[in-house]
């Protein structure tokens, strides 16, 4: 079959100005710098170096100035490959009568990357999607957010007990958004040519139809991509990673002493003895007797000596242990009873039992991880965190990266998901079998711009 001759056409539109067209000057070939774009499914945006060539008699044809928006679409799949701000421009006069323009462009991300900061507590069960669409609203930067269910891009998403958004972009609060939605499956974003954001995981992701394989059996198709077996393919089962038990400590949490019920602690006397340690992290007197009659008992500061108002004190030592200590000591056999409010980490554990039987060995399968992150103030988000971790890391990433020929015409984009059909591979999920056949999400995608239009795709994938 003959391969289809590419068709591109490349629009740019200065601020405030009037869009021109400038598919005449893509430089496929004899410039400084190949075309080429950058794809990344939920990390930042997508970037793009496009160069171009002015050739004139007279007077340059060909001015862009930072900051104009950029569109290279393909005709023939009429589709947008690449839209975005131009936002490092450079030009080289490379002889009399030649200028050679390098256009770095960054896709509609940059304006989430420059937004004014947003912030905000979202309490009370938002999900994880109304958060977005309402801090995409508050940064007011061109971009907007609409649910799935009102023919928009955002997809529903877990509901969030609690989750507090520091003054920071708006494109760094969809990462933070991605991450706490990611204990079912992993969330991505991207910002697409109309300005929109897609916000969504990989059982939602949308399907690219295409399929590549090491068996072809027709070119210059635009559903089957051919699979280049070079230096540069690699498929890689990831357990650097891997980790099935993870344990989470976040902040203290108070707990408050009842004074109707047990006494955080009980001691007696024994007419010598002078300090009682406590059992726990100090936070505040609540109620103390000694032999049944309430006694006051004073904190001490660090440092601070008693003051003679008590015979009783609270105080911390050296090496941050809490003591009741008594300036007299209380006759043998007093009963002393002491409620107060103390302190305890915030901690959570969550196994995957799975996991820990796929991978048995010395260990008994189990790959631990330790996370302290104080930002964690109750039990449930410690818990959401270790559940998310053991959701993604449970299990070995099975990942594939490969080069296409240019004989393929058709396009995925990062964040959508494709199909690989390779021989020379074997399926884990099937006793490692020779021959794999499976969907992948691809995370990153570089495509590079050949003579007369043709492209290649560096593509990575994550098997789903």
């Amino acid at each position: 079959m003959t391969v289809p001759i590419p068709s591109l056409s490349l629009t740019i539109t200065p601020p405030g100005g009037s869009t021109v067209d400038y598919t005449q000057y893509l430089a496929y070939n004899g410039a400084f710098q190949q075309m080429t774009i950058n794809q990344n499914f939920g990390r930042q945006g997508d970037t793009a170096v496009i160069p171009l060539v002015d050739e004139y008699t007279t007077t340059p044809h060909v001015m862009v100035p930072v900051m104009s928006r950029i569109t290279l679409r393909d005709n023939h799949l009429g589709l947008t490959l690449f839209a975005g701000v131009v936002n490092d421009p450079k030009l080289t006069p490379s002889a009399p009568n030649r200028n050679e323009w390098l256009l770095g462009c960054t896709d509609y991300t940059y304006y989430a990357d420059n937004s004014r900061p947003v912030y905000g507590p979202y309490f009370n069960g938002y999900t994880a999607d109304q958060v977005v669409i309402a801090l995409t609203q508050q940064a007011n930067c061109g971009i907007t957010a609409a649910p799935v269910s009102a023919g928009g891009f955002v997809a529903p998403a877990i509901q969030l007990p609690s989750v507090a958004i520091n003054y920071q972009s708006l494109s760094s609060a969809w990462r933070l958004l991605a991450r706490q939605a990611s204990q079912v499956t992993p969330y991505g974003w991207y910002v697409d040519e109309n300005l929109q954001l897609h916000f969504y995981d990989s059982t939602t992701a949308q399907n690219s139809g295409a399929t590549f394989t090491t068996s072809p059996t027709v070119g210059g198709s635009t559903t089957e991509g051919h699979i280049v077996m070079d230096n540069m393919f690699n498929y890689e089962w990831d357990g650097t990673s891997v980790h099935n038990l993870i344990l989470v400590q976040g902040a203290a949490e108070t707990i408050h002493a009842v004074s109707n019920l047990a006494p955080t602690d009980t001691w007696r006397g024994d007419g010598v003895t002078s300090a009682w340690p406590l059992r726990y992290v100090f936070a505040g007197v609540q109620r103390f007797t000694v032999n049944g009659a309430q006694t006051l008992v004073t904190q001490l500061h660090p440092g601070e000596p008693p003051n003679g108002q008590s015979n009783w004190y609270v105080a911390q030592n050296a090496n941050g242990a809490w003591f009741l200590t008594a300036t007299t000591p209380p006759p043998a056999g007093s009963t002393i009873k002491f409620w107060y409010n103390y302190q305890v980490p915030v901690i959570a554990q969550a196994q995957d039992t799975q996991s820990q039987a796929l991978y048995n060995g010395p260990n008994g399968g189990v790959f631990g991880k330790y996370i302290s992150d104080q930002s964690l103030s109750t039990a449930s988000m410690a818990l959401e965190r270790a559940q998310r971790e053991r959701i993604e890391f449970a299990f070995a990433a099975e990942r594939v990266t490969f080069t296409t020929s240019p004989d393929w015409v058709g396009w995925v984009r990062s964040g959508q998901v494709f199909h690989m059909n390779n021989q020379f591979v074997p399926d884990s999920q099937n006793n490692y079998s020779w021959g794999l056949n499976a969907a992948f999400l691809a995370t990153q995608n570089r495509i590079t711009f050949t003579q007369g239009g043709y492209r290649t795709m560096q593509l990575t994938g994550i098997r789903i």
